[in-house]
């Protein structure tokens, strides 16, 4: 079943902004943890520090930050879990394995339900029989077990976003939780956190809907809300880009099933760097329409008419992607990455070209090495 377009806004938004609280947030649900560093009013290469770079194409994880735990340096994998994921589990198995491998540092997995009640623990393990292979055991943390008139009693400001998805989030506690907030923030800061509040009471269950309906008609009377998040350039930003992004997953979802892998590879990168919701939504009509893989080049090229480089770039990529999938599936990890390194620099679709028809004829991987110093010979 593909996502909901307005969830998956609701979720992006929420996540852009959770990122920017995060040193607030964390060592509240965390106390032994601390940030390295300060997200918001951090000088920029502080902030570089701050957040982990990650290969998004294998790892997606919603925050990566470098942490002290116990006073010790460590990686803390923030988790935002705002739907049902059978695969949960697994995937933090992976994260914690390559970010282990990349930083030589304890990773601490830290899963927070946002909405759903999920599991208090989310300890797994990967093994055969009685044996076990390798475990992890991440810390979970359900919104709903958190105590609203707790947090407002001790006017933990930072965790007042988050109220509208705790437990008996009342009325008169999100009252007086905004109240404070507009007196404490200044108007950015007000504008960004009673956004990130409207997105939780949105999708919240621990509300009822006439409960929703007061809060709401607080925010619209006496906030002003609609205009203060309309004014503002990084809300518009987050929400922009959110549903950029899930516009292009639509796109995605549409033609994966029904073309070839190289198609679907070409109309990834193409339609990657824009955040044009408006010729997204038109590709994504079009597309719909579309039943034979030779009219989409030509499509793509009417929607984003690409320039000689562009092309070229695009062309390579698509090249390379078909390249990986092969090497992937017929030989060892070892043998992809060496593949791997060696293309990616590589810009001439034409030396790309005869490496794929001569790599698919290839069965043994001693004859790959050769096969990449034959065509690559100064790489």
């Amino acid at each position: 079943m593909k996502n909901n377009p307005n969830q998956q806004l609701y979720d992006g938004t929420l996540k852009g902004l959770f990122g920017e609280q995060a040193a607030w947030i964390i060592p509240y649900l965390l106390p032994m943890a601390r940030l390295e560093a300060t997200p918001l009013g951090a000088e920029e290469e502080t902030k570089a520090e701050l957040n982990i770079e990650i290969n998004r194409t294998t790892l997606k994880a919603d925050l990566l930050y470098k942490a002290l735990y116990r006073q010790r340096h460590i990686i803390l994998v923030i988790e935002l879990q705002t739907k049902h994921d059978p695969d949960l589990q697994r995937r933090l198995m992976a994260y914690h394995g390559s970010l282990h491998l990349e930083h030589n540092k304890p990773i601490l997995i830290l899963v927070i339900y946002v909405f759903e009640e999920g599991p208090e623990d989310l300890s797994y393990q990967d093994g055969c029989e009685n044996e076990v292979f390798a475990t992890i055991h991440p810390k979970v943390i359900r919104l709903r077990d958190l105590d609203s008139e707790q947090i407002v009693k001790e006017h933990q400001l930072s965790l007042y976003t988050l109220l509208p998805a705790t437990k008996r989030p009342e009325v008169h506690l999100l009252k007086q939780a905004l109240k404070e907030m507009h007196e404490h923030d200044g108007k950015q800061e007000f504008t960004h956190h009673i956004t990130w509040f409207n997105c939780i009471m949105n999708r919240t269950q621990t509300m009822s809907d006439e409960e929703k309906q007061t809060i709401r008609e607080v925010l619209q009377v006496q906030y002003q809300i609609d205009p203060l998040i309309r004014e503002d350039p990084t809300i518009m930003a987050i929400v922009a880009e959110t549903e950029a992004k899930t516009l292009r997953d639509a796109i995605l979802d549409l033609i994966s099933d029904r073309f070839p892998s190289l198609v679907v590879s070409q109309v990834q990168h193409t339609i990657a760097p824009t955040q044009d919701t408006e010729l997204l939504k038109k590709l994504h009509r079009q597309l719909a329409r579309v039943s034979d893989e030779r009219e989409v080049p030509a499509l793509l090229a009417q929607c984003f008419p690409p320039n000689g480089e562009t092309k070229s770039r695009i062309e390579c990529e698509c090249i390379q992607d078909s390249i990986l999938d092969i090497a992937s599936a017929r030989f060892s990890s070892q043998i992809a990455t060496q593949v791997q390194h060696t293309i990616a620099p590589v810009q001439n679709a034409q030396q790309l070209r005869k490496f794929l028809r001569q790599l698919a004829l290839v069965s043994d991987e001693q004859e790959v090495y050769a096969l990449l110093a034959q065509c690559f010979p100064t790489h």
